[in-house]
């Protein structure tokens, strides 16, 4: 069976939105607001809450299992990867460490909320990075 070619269309306007596991919407709440710099947004549902900065946008359901939340993660491309480094080094969130990849000049680094969930901050790869491959 050969794939169909996907329609042409615009995707510019479609955002993706991770649904991360939360062992307690306080705690997560707590953390995405007091520590994190979020808002809380309304998600019209009880069965989710949501927080948003700028154009981050995070939902969580509520989940029982630990291991759930520990082995889940997502990826933030930001294009000011340094300075949110930077913020969340002095709020005391960020790892320890802010790797930068000499060839592709990404700077990533990560965060882990009180539940387990990984969220990794990285740079995009530079148009001359991406020119030169």
């Amino acid at each position: 069976m050969g794939a169909k070619p996907p329609v042409n269309m615009d995707l510019d306007s479609v955002d993706v939105l991770p649904i991360l596991p939360s062992m307690n919407f306080d705690q997560t709440k707590d953390f995405y607001v007091n520590h994190m710099g979020f808002e809380e947004v309304q998600a019209h549902c009880e069965d989710y809450c949501v927080f948003r900065r700028g154009r981050m946008e995070l939902w969580f359901w509520l989940c029982q299992n630990h291991e759930i939340a520990a082995n889940s993660s997502v990826m933030i491309r930001a294009s000011n990867a340094v300075e949110l480094f930077d913020e969340y080094t002095q709020r005391g969130v960020a790892s320890s460490m802010r790797d930068v990849c000499e060839e592709s000049g990404v700077t990533s680094f990560h965060v882990r909320d009180p539940h387990g969930n990984l969220l990794l901050f990285r740079s995009p790869v530079t148009s001359a990075v991406l020119r030169a491959a």
